[in-house]
């Protein structure tokens, strides 16, 4: 898959509404993570859909698509425009993939390759799920360098499309939590948990907080779970 296809195709906007075919979705998720821009678009566009539904949402949008004179909407869609534009800015400009260092997350473990180094081994996996009666859902152990950790996510609910958002958070002495990783577009298997890669040797050992939601644009956006992950020292 190339860009020309990916516009004559209108894939971003089909692949958002979970409309593309199964061999789309792979050649397409295997050509964003390789051109992080695309993942921006994703983005922006997502938080435009978003924005429009806040609109209809608090009665705004319907009162704009009646048949009232052209003059007497021009204040209200310029004001909408602006809004929604303002709001899809903010999402990308604080959103959008870091291309200047690695991630600590990602989607696929070729992602975690360094400069001028192959991919990273996987080092250890593991499965999140809610766990009753312990105070932690799970633990995990710091890898070393070049080493990755694949980490697969059960979420308590679905979303439809479905497409979920990840943080990854530390949680401080005084409970206080400090974003440390940020991961959305991502796509559950068959099985329902959600996979992702981890950059073990980077992580602080302690107490972290793993919190996935469905992505703005889904059904699920105001659902999440959120899970207690212990990080030991490798």
């Amino acid at each position: 898959m190339d860009r020309r296809y990916i516009d004559d195709q209108h894939v971003v906007a089909r692949y958002l509404a979970d409309r593309v075919t199964d061999e789309e979705r792979i050649a397409f998720e295997a050509y964003y993570l390789e051109h992080p821009e695309v993942v921006q678009e994703m983005e922006a566009a997502a938080r435009f859909k978003a924005g429009l539904m806040r609109l209809r949402d608090t009665g705004v949008l319907p009162g704009l698509l009646q048949s009232t004179p052209r003059y007497r909407h021009r204040p209200y869609l310029a004001a909408a425009a602006v809004a929604l534009l303002a709001l899809g800015t903010f999402f990308v400009l604080t959103r959008a993939p870091n291309t200047n260092t690695n991630p600590l997350l990602a989607a696929g473990i070729e992602a975690l390759r360094a400069r001028g180094e192959g991919a990273p081994v996987i080092a250890s996996r593991y499965a999140i799920v809610r766990t009753r009666g312990i105070p932690v859902d799970a633990e995990i152990a710091q890898s070393q360098a070049g080493q990755a950790i694949e980490l697969r996510v059960l979420p308590e609910f679905t979303a439809e499309p479905a497409r979920y958002r990840v943080w990854l958070r530390r949680v401080g002495a005084d409970h206080s939590r400090e974003t440390v990783a940020e991961l959305g577009g991502l796509v559950p298997g068959l099985d329902g948990f959600v996979k992702m890669y981890l950059d073990g040797s980077r992580l602080e050992t302690g107490r972290y907080e793993l919190t996935i939601e469905g992505e703005p644009y889904t059904d699920a956006r105001n659902k999440r779970s959120a899970f207690v992950v212990r990080v030991a020292p490798h």
